[in-house]
Protein backbone atom coordinates (compact mmCIF):
# COMPACT_ATOMS: atom_id res chain seq x y z
CA UNK A 1 0.00 0.00 0.00
CA UNK A 2 1.32 3.29 -1.42
CA UNK A 3 0.45 6.09 1.04
CA UNK A 4 1.18 8.80 -1.26
CA UNK A 5 -0.70 6.99 -4.04
CA UNK A 6 -3.88 7.39 -2.21
CA UNK A 7 -3.29 11.35 -2.21
CA UNK A 8 -1.73 12.15 1.08
CA UNK A 9 0.25 15.48 1.73
CA UNK A 10 3.87 14.67 1.59
CA UNK A 11 4.61 16.53 5.03
CA UNK A 12 1.69 14.70 6.62
CA UNK A 13 2.16 12.84 10.01
CA UNK A 14 0.46 10.81 11.92
CA UNK A 15 0.16 11.22 15.77
CA UNK A 16 0.12 7.93 18.34
CA UNK A 17 0.89 7.55 21.63
CA UNK A 18 -0.31 9.17 25.03
CA UNK A 19 1.74 11.89 26.01
CA UNK A 20 3.97 13.52 23.42
CA UNK A 21 3.85 11.23 20.73
CA UNK A 22 2.10 8.85 18.91
CA UNK A 23 -1.80 7.58 18.94
CA UNK A 24 -2.14 5.16 21.80
CA UNK A 25 -4.61 4.39 24.67
CA UNK A 26 -5.30 7.63 27.08
CA UNK A 27 -4.04 6.92 31.19
CA UNK A 28 -7.44 5.36 31.80
CA UNK A 29 -6.56 2.40 29.12
CA UNK A 30 -2.93 2.37 29.27
CA UNK A 31 -1.55 -0.31 27.04
CA UNK A 32 0.86 -2.74 28.27
CA UNK A 33 4.32 -4.18 27.13
CA UNK A 34 4.16 -6.66 24.71
CA UNK A 35 6.50 -8.68 26.93
CA UNK A 36 9.66 -8.49 28.58
CA UNK A 37 12.96 -7.33 26.45
CA UNK A 38 14.50 -10.14 24.48
CA UNK A 39 17.69 -10.62 22.01
CA UNK A 40 16.02 -10.62 18.85
CA UNK A 41 15.17 -13.30 17.37
CA UNK A 42 16.32 -14.40 14.07
CA UNK A 43 13.27 -14.47 10.94
CA UNK A 44 13.00 -17.59 9.20
CA UNK A 45 10.50 -17.22 6.16
CA UNK A 46 10.52 -21.10 5.95
CA UNK A 47 9.04 -21.57 9.96
CA UNK A 48 6.33 -18.87 8.92
CA UNK A 49 5.12 -15.49 10.82
CA UNK A 50 7.02 -14.74 14.27
CA UNK A 51 5.27 -13.63 17.36
CA UNK A 52 5.02 -10.21 17.95
CA UNK A 53 7.01 -9.54 21.48
CA UNK A 54 8.18 -6.67 23.16
CA UNK A 55 11.26 -4.99 22.67
CA UNK A 56 13.95 -5.45 19.75
CA UNK A 57 12.61 -7.06 16.70
CA UNK A 58 14.62 -8.88 14.26
CA UNK A 59 13.93 -8.10 10.28
CA UNK A 60 11.30 -10.18 9.30
CA UNK A 61 7.47 -11.29 8.90
CA UNK A 62 5.30 -10.75 12.05
CA UNK A 63 2.02 -11.53 13.19
CA UNK A 64 0.12 -11.23 16.59
CA UNK A 65 -1.63 -14.94 17.07
CA UNK A 66 -4.16 -13.10 19.70
CA UNK A 67 -5.47 -10.26 17.60
CA UNK A 68 -8.11 -10.88 15.22
CA UNK A 69 -8.65 -10.79 11.89
CA UNK A 70 -4.64 -12.50 11.62
CA UNK A 71 -2.53 -9.43 10.63
CA UNK A 72 0.86 -10.21 9.19
CA UNK A 73 3.52 -7.74 8.42
CA UNK A 74 7.22 -7.11 7.55
CA UNK A 75 9.58 -5.15 9.26
CA UNK A 76 13.39 -4.25 9.03
CA UNK A 77 15.90 -3.11 11.61
CA UNK A 78 14.67 -0.21 13.95
CA UNK A 79 11.41 -1.86 15.00
CA UNK A 80 10.39 -2.46 18.35
CA UNK A 81 7.22 -4.29 19.84
CA UNK A 82 5.36 -1.88 22.23
CA UNK A 83 2.15 -1.97 22.79
CA UNK A 84 -0.24 -4.77 23.55
CA UNK A 85 -3.49 -4.80 25.01
CA UNK A 86 -7.27 -5.67 24.48
CA UNK A 87 -7.75 -5.30 20.35
CA UNK A 88 -4.73 -3.33 19.84
CA UNK A 89 -1.27 -3.66 19.35
CA UNK A 90 1.39 -1.78 17.73
CA UNK A 91 5.74 -1.43 16.75
CA UNK A 92 7.13 1.80 16.92
CA UNK A 93 10.48 3.89 16.21
CA UNK A 94 11.99 5.60 18.34
CA UNK A 95 9.73 5.00 21.78
CA UNK A 96 9.64 7.58 24.32
CA UNK A 97 10.63 9.69 22.76
CA UNK A 98 8.21 12.92 21.08
CA UNK A 99 9.09 11.93 17.58
CA UNK A 100 7.82 8.18 17.78
CA UNK A 101 7.04 6.72 14.90
CA UNK A 102 3.91 4.10 15.32
CA UNK A 103 2.18 1.93 13.19
CA UNK A 104 -1.02 0.49 15.34
CA UNK A 105 -3.77 -2.36 14.36
CA UNK A 106 -7.45 -1.59 16.62
CA UNK A 107 -10.41 -3.59 16.75
CA UNK A 108 -12.53 -0.47 16.50
CA UNK A 109 -15.61 -0.20 18.81
CA UNK A 110 -16.41 3.21 18.30
CA UNK A 111 -15.34 6.94 17.15
CA UNK A 112 -15.30 10.14 18.70
CA UNK A 113 -17.13 12.67 16.69
CA UNK A 114 -18.74 16.71 17.45
CA UNK A 115 -19.35 16.45 21.08
CA UNK A 116 -16.04 14.66 21.97
CA UNK A 117 -18.53 11.12 22.78
CA UNK A 118 -17.68 8.14 21.48
CA UNK A 119 -20.19 6.82 18.76
CA UNK A 120 -20.54 3.14 18.11
CA UNK A 121 -19.92 1.94 14.47
CA UNK A 122 -20.71 -1.10 12.72
CA UNK A 123 -19.29 -0.03 9.43
CA UNK A 124 -15.90 1.43 8.50
CA UNK A 125 -17.71 4.32 6.17
CA UNK A 126 -19.52 5.21 9.11
CA UNK A 127 -15.90 6.39 10.89
CA UNK A 128 -14.89 9.54 9.25
CA UNK A 129 -17.51 11.41 8.74
CA UNK A 130 -18.15 11.23 12.16
CA UNK A 131 -14.34 12.26 13.32
CA UNK A 132 -14.55 14.95 10.83
CA UNK A 133 -16.84 16.52 13.50
CA UNK A 134 -14.46 16.28 16.50
CA UNK A 135 -13.71 19.89 17.21
CA UNK A 136 -10.60 18.90 18.72
CA UNK A 137 -8.92 17.96 15.24
CA UNK A 138 -7.95 19.56 12.24
CA UNK A 139 -8.94 17.26 9.08
CA UNK A 140 -5.65 17.38 6.54
CA UNK A 141 -7.77 14.87 3.99
CA UNK A 142 -9.62 12.32 3.26
CA UNK A 143 -9.50 9.64 0.95
CA UNK A 144 -10.22 6.17 -0.17
CA UNK A 145 -7.87 3.47 0.47
CA UNK A 146 -6.94 -0.43 -0.47
CA UNK A 147 -5.13 -2.95 1.67
CA UNK A 148 -4.60 -6.52 1.50
CA UNK A 149 -7.85 -6.42 -1.30
CA UNK A 150 -9.63 -5.06 0.89
CA UNK A 151 -11.35 -1.24 0.21
CA UNK A 152 -11.30 1.23 2.89
CA UNK A 153 -11.61 4.89 4.20
CA UNK A 154 -8.83 7.32 5.54
CA UNK A 155 -8.90 10.15 7.26
CA UNK A 156 -5.34 12.34 8.43
CA UNK A 157 -5.85 14.77 11.46
CA UNK A 158 -3.49 16.68 13.82
CA UNK A 159 -4.46 17.78 17.12
CA UNK A 160 -5.91 21.06 17.48
CA UNK A 161 -6.28 21.49 21.41
CA UNK A 162 -4.72 22.21 24.20
CA UNK A 163 -4.45 18.78 25.66
CA UNK A 164 -4.88 14.89 24.38
CA UNK A 165 -7.70 14.26 21.97
CA UNK A 166 -9.65 10.68 21.86
CA UNK A 167 -9.80 9.74 18.58
CA UNK A 168 -10.63 6.20 18.31
CA UNK A 169 -12.18 3.51 20.71
CA UNK A 170 -10.71 -0.24 21.09
CA UNK A 171 -11.87 -2.98 24.01
CA UNK A 172 -8.91 -1.64 26.10
CA UNK A 173 -9.84 2.17 25.85
CA UNK A 174 -9.93 5.13 23.57
CA UNK A 175 -6.78 6.01 21.45
CA UNK A 176 -5.92 9.97 21.56
CA UNK A 177 -3.36 12.13 19.72
CA UNK A 178 -1.14 14.25 21.45
CA UNK A 179 -0.27 18.22 20.75
CA UNK A 180 2.47 18.24 17.81
CA UNK A 181 1.24 14.90 16.36
CA UNK A 182 -0.84 13.99 13.29
CA UNK A 183 -2.46 10.51 12.76
CA UNK A 184 -3.34 8.61 9.61
CA UNK A 185 -5.74 6.03 10.00
CA UNK A 186 -8.01 3.69 7.60
CA UNK A 187 -10.64 1.79 8.90
CA UNK A 188 -11.63 -1.69 6.96
CA UNK A 189 -14.63 -3.70 7.30
CA UNK A 190 -13.68 -7.69 8.27
CA UNK A 191 -15.18 -10.42 9.22
CA UNK A 192 -14.42 -9.67 12.79
CA UNK A 193 -15.60 -5.93 12.95
CA UNK A 194 -14.38 -2.44 11.43
CA UNK A 195 -9.74 -2.78 12.06
CA UNK A 196 -8.58 0.61 12.05
CA UNK A 197 -4.79 0.93 10.88
CA UNK A 198 -2.69 3.62 11.74
CA UNK A 199 0.37 5.28 11.97
CA UNK A 200 1.17 8.11 14.07
CA UNK A 201 4.68 10.31 13.95
CA UNK A 202 5.34 14.08 15.02
CA UNK A 203 4.08 16.81 13.17
CA UNK A 204 8.16 18.19 12.73
CA UNK A 205 9.55 14.82 11.28
CA UNK A 206 6.78 13.36 9.46
CA UNK A 207 8.12 13.12 6.44
CA UNK A 208 10.57 10.64 8.00
CA UNK A 209 7.70 9.02 9.71
CA UNK A 210 5.92 8.14 6.58
CA UNK A 211 8.51 6.89 4.81
CA UNK A 212 9.60 4.38 7.85
CA UNK A 213 6.17 3.29 7.96
CA UNK A 214 5.54 2.95 4.34
CA UNK A 215 7.09 -0.34 3.62
CA UNK A 216 5.20 -2.29 6.68
CA UNK A 217 1.78 -0.93 5.32
CA UNK A 218 3.14 -2.09 2.18
CA UNK A 219 3.41 -5.61 3.20
CA UNK A 220 0.40 -5.93 5.64
CA UNK A 221 -1.87 -8.82 5.31
CA UNK A 222 -5.47 -9.16 6.96
CA UNK A 223 -6.94 -12.59 7.61
CA UNK A 224 -6.83 -14.76 4.22
CA UNK A 225 -7.26 -12.13 1.70
CA UNK A 226 -4.89 -12.44 -1.02
CA UNK A 227 -2.57 -9.39 -1.56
Amino acid sequence: MRLRALGLPAVVMIAAACGTTTPTPTPAATATQAGPSAAPASASAAAGPLEIRGGDLAPGTYTHSGFEPRITFNVEEGWQGVQNASGFFDVQQDPDTPDVIAVQFGNVDAVFGEDGSAIEIDEAADATPIIRGNPGLTVLGESPSQMSGLDGFTIEVENAAEGDVPVVQVPAGPLAISPERRLWVSFFDTPNGVLAVMVGGSVARWDESLAAAEPVLESVRIGDVAP
